[in-house]
């Protein structure tokens, strides 16, 4: 998803990343005024709710000095999506929250590609917590969590818990599924791998409103 900040960089990514074989939304059609949004005129249409967004590429060009309000930016954080913030910009208002930052417009589609790849520290943290609230620990030596985000959904992956009972890894499951919803009630569908052990699909459906 590109954002519309500045319209003339956003053209030229999209264009870039259409021609590496990416599907490009778009807050706006090209050419039309900056508010409103499509979500505004039509709810159903906007990419967040019609489509599982991986990635959200803020960019900025290279003589852009004010602040990149990119439309959507809120909305991307809000569901989070992964950002990337790219240009000249270093005043962007994303760049705090980006997950990968990039300083010019250079290689955008490996960007993109690399922050749709990564792990979701802020997601794996809230599931490491219930797991220790949860079912405790052994010997000291906590389970270690990695969430990533797949098509719109997360894929966890649950490491240390081969020692513990079908009963605490089924708990530990239903804690981390709950947690995980309650931060991003995005999320299109959740899926738990416990190490070698197994791995528990949960297809969730669509997030409430």
């Amino acid at each position: 998803m590109v954002l519309d900040g500045d319209p003339a960089a956003a053209d030229g990514a999209a264009r870039e990343l259409t021609e590496a074989g990416h599907v490009v939304l778009r807050c706006h059609e090209p050419g039309t005024a900056a508010f409103p949004c499509r979500g505004i005129v039509d709810q159903s249409t906007c990419p967040l709710g019609s489509h599982a967004v991986d990635v959200a590429l803020a960019v900025a060009s290279p003589a852009q000095s004010a602040p990149v309000a990119a439309d959507g930016g809120r909305c991307v954080l809000m569901h989070h999506v992964p950002l990337v913030v790219a240009g000249a910009s270093a005043l962007d208002p994303y760049r705090a929250f980006a997950t990968r930052v990039v300083d010019g417009t250079n290689d955008l589609v490996g960007a993109c590609e690399a922050a749709a790849a990564a792990e979701l520290p802020e997601h794996a943290a809230r599931a490491e917590a219930v797991i220790a609230s949860s079912i405790g620990l052994i010997g000291g030596a906590a389970p270690t969590v990695t969430v990533v985000r797949r098509a719109g959904g997360l894929h966890v992956r649950v490491a240390g818990l081969e020692h513990r009972t079908t009963a605490e890894r089924q708990a530990a499951v239903v804690r981390i599924v709950g947690a995980l919803r309650a931060f991003d009630r995005a999320a299109r569908t959740i899926d738990v791998e416990l190490g070698d052990v197994e791995t528990v699909d949960l297809v969730l459906g669509e997030p409430s409103t």
